[in-house]
C-alpha cells in the first residue's frame, strides 16, 4: 500500500505551523526553566542530587499536554474573534472542551502510577488550567492575531474625466496619419472598420463605432443610427418618414440614414416649450 501525502491549502497550512511553531517555542521554554527550577529545588530544599531527568519528567507530565492544546485554542481565537457577538456559547464551550481534555491527561497519568485520587488531582490541574487559557489567550493577542489595518482616508470624490484626444491615427491606402477631431464631419461603421469623413476626405480605422464615439466629445457628436455618427454642427436638414424613420442631409450634401430608435436624441437639442 503506497503512502498518500495530504496536502493542506497555504492559506490554512501557514497559520497551523506558526501556532505550533509558536507554542512549541513558549511550552519548550517553559517547560526547561521549570525542569531547572526542580533540580534547584532539590538540591537547596530536598538536599539531594540534582536529577534533569527526573524533573524534566515530572515538568511534562504537568504541562506538556498543552504543547498540543495551546495550537487547537489558538485555532479557535482564530476562527471566533470577529464573532464573538453571535457565537460567543460555541466558543466558550469548545475552549472548555479542550481544557477538560487537558485536565484529563494529567488526571489520568497520576491514577495509572497512583500519584493521587481523581479529585485531588483534578482540585490541582482544573484551576491552574482554567488559568493557563487566559496566557494562552495573551500570546495569540500579542504575537498571531491578525492585526486590521487602520483604514485612511481616501478622497472619494470623482476624478476629473481625460481629456479627449485632439487627433486620431488612421489609414489613407497603405499610409497613416492624424487627422484633427475638430474637422470631422461623420462617422461610419465598415465592417470592422470605421470610415471617417474629414472635410470630404475619406479615412479608415480599424475599431468599433463604440470605441470611436467614445474617443469623440459627446458634446459634439450625435449617434443618428448604428452605423453613423455625425458631428452636431454639420447637420442641415433632418426628413422624417411616417415610419418613423429618415435621414440627416449634411452641409456637404450628404444624406445619411437615420433610426427611429436614435432620432429621440435629437430632440433634446429642440428649444423647450
Amino acid at each position: 500500500m503506497s503512502a498518500r501525502t495530504i496536502s493542506l491549502p497555504r492559506e490554512l497550512a501557514w497559520p497551523l505551523r506558526r501556532d505550533f511553531q509558536t507554542s512549541s517555542i513558549c511550552w519548550g521554554a517553559f517547560i526547561v526553566l521549570l525542569s531547572c527550577y526542580c533540580m534547584v529545588y532539590q538540591v537547596v530544599v530536598d538536599d539531594v542530587p540534582a536529577n534533569f531527568a527526573a524533573s524534566f519528567t515530572y515538568v511534562f507530565k504537568n504541562w506538556g499536554v498543552w504543547l498540543i492544546s495551546t495550537p487547537v485554542i489558538f485555532a479557535t481565537l482564530r476562527k471566533y474573534s470577529t464573532k464573538w457577538h453571535d457565537r460567543a456559547v460555541e466558543f466558550v464551550a469548545l475552549v472548555a472542551v479542550v481544557v477538560f481534555i487537558s485536565t484529563a491527561v494529567p488526571v489520568a497519568i497520576d491514577l495509572l502510577t497512583h500519584a493521587r485520587d481523581a479529585a485531588t488531582s483534578l482540585m490541582i490541574f482544573l484551576p491552574r488550567y482554567v488559568a493557563v487559557v487566559g496566557v494562552v489567550y495573551l500570546v495569540w493577542h500579542v504575537f498571531l492575531r491578525e492585526r486590521r489595518v487602520a483604514t485612511e482616508t481616501v478622497d472619494v470624490s470623482p476624478s476629473p474625466a481625460p481629456e479627449p484626444p485632439a487627433t486620431l491615427l488612421v489609414s489613407k491606402g497603405a499610409d497613416q496619419c492624424l487627422i484633427q477631431i475638430n474637422r470631422i464631419e461623420y462617422v461610419s461603421a465598415a465592417g470592422n472598420y470605421v470610415e471617417i469623413v474629414e472635410r470630404g476626405h475619406r479615412y479608415l480605422m480599424r475599431a468599433t463605432l463604440k470605441q470611436v464615439e467614445d474617443l469623440l466629445p459627446a458634446t459634439d457628436f450625435i449617434r443618428i443610427h448604428r452605423s453613423h455618427l455625425v458631428r452636431r454642427d454639420e447637420i442641415e436638414r433632418i426628413k422624417s418618414q411616417p415610419s418613423g424613420n429618415g435621414t440627416v442631409q449634411l452641409r456637404g450634401g450628404q444624406l445619411l440614414p437615420m433610426s427611429k430608435k436614435h432620432k429621440q436624441a435629437l430632440h433634446r437639442y429642440r428649444p423647450a416649450e
